[in-house]
């Protein structure tokens, strides 16, 4: 494609208002006062009024003499748990610990040897979590103690979480195939 100037015949039949002189600035000239293009050549642009000088800031708080106390957020006091509690909590967050280490140790010994040798800090880190909150305390220590029912369901479902990971994770269980004609019959029930 090539580009040519326009000619004066295509200038003149053109559509357009003529914007008049466009003044390009010299750039070896000194910098003046900007003029607006609105204003007319016998008005020089007004100088900026002069402001005036600002308010200097209050002193901060902490070097007023009279100053007031900030108020006490209202925080809930922490319960005082008895030691014997608090190892009883220790322990049972300690169990499942040491459990899952122990079982990881096995399959990975250096992150399994590291996880049970920071065993008894992250139980200790997780009871001072669990002392913290009455109701954790309760549900791991109280008459109908939660922590031990999910324990118990958790040692119920063992088994079949062994079994998922040997047969459909680490594939070292094989399902037998059985023949339909070795399948015992369904046993019938009396109405």
């Amino acid at each position: 494609m090539d580009v040519t100037p326009l000619t004066a015949d295509e200038i003149d039949s053109a559509e357009f208002d003529d914007l008049g002189m466009i003044d390009i600035p010299d750039p070896d000239a000194p910098p003046s006062v900007p003029r607006s293009p609105f204003l007319e050549d016998s008005r020089a642009p007004s100088p900026p009024p002069k402001e005036a000088a600002p308010e200097p800031d209050e002193p901060p708080a902490h070097a007023r003499r009279k100053r007031g106390k900030a108020p006490k957020a209202d925080t809930p006091k922490r319960a005082r748990i008895a030691v014997g509690i608090r190892a009883d909590i220790n322990a049972k967050v300690s169990m499942p610990l040491e459990v899952g280490g122990t079982i990881w140790a096995a399959r990975d010994q250096l992150c399994g040897g590291v996880f049970l040798a920071q065993r008894p800090a992250i139980a200790d880190a997780l009871t001072d979590i669990i002392c913290e909150s009455p109701d954790l305390v309760a549900w791991f220590t109280g008459p109908a103690s939660g922590f031990m029912r999910y324990l118990n369901l958790a040692g119920a479902l063992w088994p079949v979480v062994e079994m998922i990971g040997a047969h459909h994770v680490y594939h070292s269980v094989e399902s037998p195939v059985l023949d339909h004609r070795e399948m015992p019959a369904p046993a019938t029930r009396a109405a």
